[in-house]
């Protein structure tokens, strides 16, 4: 009696054990299968987290003189990479997360323009060695549409002049 116990219990075990070796390799199987496919446009992966992507409008590699206006104190800077939703700002003291200031530029055949900006992210403290250029990445926020418009029509006219440039290559 014991030993049919012993036989039942192991005969018992190697189903079980047979049985889980069986769903693993389903399971290994279907999610290779099924997954969904990474290149199907309007897949969004967790992975995609470039900076690059999460832009919403196209950028010119451009530089642009300006002068930020801040606490009652002024800074000469470079404004690159712009586009209507913000740029690159190379200064000497770039500001704290969030601070909001004032931008005066002069746009190349477009004049004056003054934009509200606030930063989003900053390389003030990363050693020196590390940085290419010092600065700030900004957003512009509540400009009027006036101002917008003048900033769309200075990009757009960017866009144009690195086109030829590039054609006449």
């Amino acid at each position: 009696m014991e030993s049919k116990f012993i036989v039942n219990s192991i005969g018992i075990g190697g189903v079980f054990f047979a049985g889980l070796i069986i769903f693993w390799f389903i399971f290994v199987y279907l999610k290779k299968h099924m997954a969904p496919d990474q290149s199907t446009p309007g897949f969004s992966a967790a992975t995609k987290t470039s900076w690059e992507e999460k832009r919403q409008h196209p950028r010119v590699a451009i530089s642009w003189q300006a002068c930020l206006e801040y606490s009652k104190a002024t800074q000469e800077a470079v404004l690159k990479d712009v586009s209507l939703g913000g740029a690159f700002v190379i200064c000497q003291k770039p500001l704290a997360l969030k601070d909001q200031f004032k931008i005066n530029l002069n746009l190349p055949d477009h004049g004056p323009l003054q934009l509200n900006a606030e930063v989003v992210w900053s390389n003030a403290n990363i050693p020196r060695d590390k940085v290419v250029n010092r600065g700030m990445g900004i957003k512009f926020i509540k400009n009027e549409e006036k101002a917008r418009q003048l900033l769309q029509n200075a990009i757009t006219a960017a866009f144009e002049k690195s086109d030829e440039s590039f054609e006449g290559k």
